[in-house]
This record gives structure tokens, sequence and C-alpha cells, in this order.
């Protein structure tokens, strides 16, 4: 998607009223995808912080679904996601996986990414009679902010 598509999509988002997006995605083994991408139409504060944590607050399954306000719109959006920001951040859809949140607000396209990625520590220890132990997992997780 060029630049000036993402804006066209930006203008149609902001002309359904919707004032913020909330992406769920997540990853694991090989595989990894977003699983929910949900909107507000409230007006959101002025300070980009604060409106990032009012998105952050959208609840996932009481929100309104972006495929079901207009599936070509969602259709685009995770085309995009997909394409520009989630191949760019931490691996978080290979080995033990991850899993994290985007919000994105509307029109002015800034973004705010919080991604975290499992991994399994495993210790070997040369005594008699030891075994390979599987520490429980680490968790990095890193946050991102940009503009679209």
């Amino acid at each position: 998607m060029t630049e000036l598509e993402m804006t066209g999509l930006l203008i149609e988002l902001a002309n359904e009223g919707i004032t913020g997006i909330k992406v769920h995605y997540a990853g694991s083994g090989d595989s990894g995808s977003i699983e929910e991408i949900v909107c507000t139409k409230e007006k959101l504060s002025t300070d980009d912080e604060d409106a990032f944590s009012e998105i952050a607050n959208i609840h996932l399954y009481q929100a309104d679904d972006l495929e079901s306000l207009n599936s070509s719109l969602y259709s685009r959006l995770q085309d995009f996601l997909y394409r520009n920001v989630l191949n760019d951040i931490e691996d978080w859809y290979n080995n033990d996986g991850g899993d994290g949140y985007v919000y994105i607000m509307i029109p002015s396209g800034k973004y705010k990414i919080e991604n975290t990625v499992y991994y399994t520590i495993v210790k070997c220890s040369l005594l008699p009679r030891a075994r390979f132990m599987a520490t429980p997992s680490f968790i990095r997780s890193q946050n991102i902010t940009g503009a679209m």
C-alpha cells in the first residue's frame, strides 16, 4: 500500500466516524495472525499518550468490530498492517511466539505498538543424572510509536 493509499484509507475511516482502532495479534510455531480489529467512535483526548491509553482500554468484545462495520476497510487495513507494520517488528509468530496490540489514532495515523515475544530458556548441566530442564518462559516486551 502506498502512502497515498494509506492516507485515503485513514480519510475513509474518519468518514465512518472512527476515531481510534485497536488491533490484537498473536502467534507461535511458524504462524501468526491478526485476531481482532475493533474501533471506537468516541472523541479521544488531544494528548497523544492519553488517546493511546483510551484506545488501549477499548474492550475487544464490547467494541465495534471493524469487519462488521465495513469489510472493505477491514481488509485493506489488515493488509497494510501485515505488510507494513507487523512484519517489521520483533519476531512474534515463530517458536514460542508472542502477541501484542497496535493502537491507531484516526485520522492522524499516529500509532503505538505493544509487542511481547515469548522465549523458553533451556539449562543444561553436566552433573551426573542431570537432565535438560525448561524453565518458565521469558517474556520481552517492546513499545514502538510512530506515524503512518
